[in-house]
């Protein structure tokens, strides 16, 4: 029995060797882990949703199990061997490793967490906008032109990340072709809203008046490219910095045609071009695991090149014919809610609803067609809004 109880606690007191020293190398390893990991900073990006980490190395390069081992064994070397070994003398040091996201480790990258997970994202959004602008605008008394609806266009959208936090977006928004139409008929009974004055009268605008036929048309065009610098702050963030080029046009043409008399036309374009500097920013709200709401904005300030060209012929007539440019301030403020909604980690649907308002352009309207002088169509007048809001629904995919 004694034989029994003496093999038995041997092999106990075997056993807690075992166990301890399997516990040492499990701290030694978890040292070693710890001391290549711990520096390693993760922060959410607003829209790719990833990761953008650094990381510690020793030495300047980034640190590895092997080399974290192999630098505590010099240390505890150290340490042995030399009796007046101190951590206050110790020559070795820590910096951040500089990688490329996503860059292996063999190539320089962070074996803890190996960069960005998404570096590129694509966006195509269907978005409807409608002019709200001068409703009731019309050159015939008896013709009233159709309203303006809302029309189809895009915005596309390509994105880049250097590093989560840093990134640069291009985008382009449109075709638009916005257009409002009206006829009426009558036999010698419509009339114009044209005026003369200046050394004409109404005997040189007499084939828009008592007339058979009235047509109408009035068209506008717009189209948008930007490129934006784009700084994100995890996930509620982002701001930017851009270029923005935007054109913007109108085009306006009355025909009227009397008995006996012969046909009117009256011909109006309009070209605005800005360019310039904005800002913006998004702001986003986690609604669950998956989805978000936000509020985006942008305001910029633009150089407008805009155009004039004017044209009147009466019965074979031709009573203007000129035109004028300028160049001027215009403006544009773009603000917008918007959710969004993850399929899967690299695709989220989106949509929303936007606003946008642009002061300072020339439109047809304010050029006031209808007063016919011998100067009208010379100046150019660029201190009219346009007014434009809808809704999109769209995809984005992160890669």
């Amino acid at each position: 029995m004694r034989k029994i109880l003496t093999t038995t606690r041997y092999r106990i007191a075997a056993s807690a060797a075992a166990i301890r020293q399997t516990a040492k190398t499990a701290i030694g390893f978890s040292l070693a882990v710890t001391l290549s990991c711990l520096s390693t900073a993760q922060a959410q990006t607003a829209y790719p949703q990833a990761l953008a980490p650094t990381a510690t190395a020793m030495g300047g390069s980034p640190v590895s199990f092997a080399s974290a081992g192999a630098t505590l064994g010099s240390i505890a070397e150290a340490s042995a061997v030399d009796a007046s070994y101190s951590s206050l003398n110790d020559s070795s040091t820590i910096a951040p490793a500089s990688y490329r996201p996503g860059a292996p480790s063999m190539l320089g990258g962070n074996p803890c967490s190996p960069g960005c997970d998404v570096n590129y994202y694509v966006n195509y959004e269907a978005l409807w906008l409608r002019k709200e602008d001068n409703s009731r605008y019309s050159l015939s008394r008896t013709n009233l032109m159709s309203d303006w609806d809302y029309e189809f266009g895009g915005r596309y959208t390509i994105g880049t990340l250097e590093d989560c936090v840093n990134g640069w977006e291009l985008s382009y928004v449109g075709p638009y072709d916005w257009g409002r139409f009206g006829s009426a008929t009558g036999s010698g009974t419509l009339q114009s809203t044209l005026t003369a004055s200046g050394g004409y009268t109404l005997a040189d605008v007499n084939a828009f008046n008592n007339a058979d036929s009235h047509v109408q048309a009035w068209r506008a065009h717009m189209q948008s490219f930007e490129v934006n610098r784009k700084w994100w702050t995890w996930d509620v963030l982002s701001t930017s910095i851009g270029v923005r080029y935007v054109d913007y046009e109108e085009d306006f043409r009355f025909v009227s045609s009397r008995s006996g008399v012969g046909t009117g036309v009256l011909n109006e374009s309009i070209d605005n071009e800005m360019i310039g500097v904005q800002l913006g920013a998004d702001i986003l709200y986690p609604v669950s695991l998956r989805g978000n709401i936000g509020f985006k904005g942008k305001g910029g300030v633009y150089a407008n090149f805009d155009e004039r060209n004017a044209f009147l012929s009466n019965a074979g007539t031709t009573l203007i014919n000129s035109g004028d440019s300028d160049v001027d301030v215009a403006g544009l403020i773009e603000l917008g809610v918007f959710g969004n909604y993850h399929i899967v980690p690299s695709i989220r649907l989106t949509a929303g609803y936007e606003f946008w308002y642009m002061p300072g352009m020339a439109t047809v309207p304010e050029q006031m067609p209808n007063v016919i002088t011998p100067t009208s169509g010379t100046i150019i007048h660029d201190d009219d809004d346009v007014v434009l809001h809808g809704g999109h629904v769209g995809i984005q995919v992160l890669f």
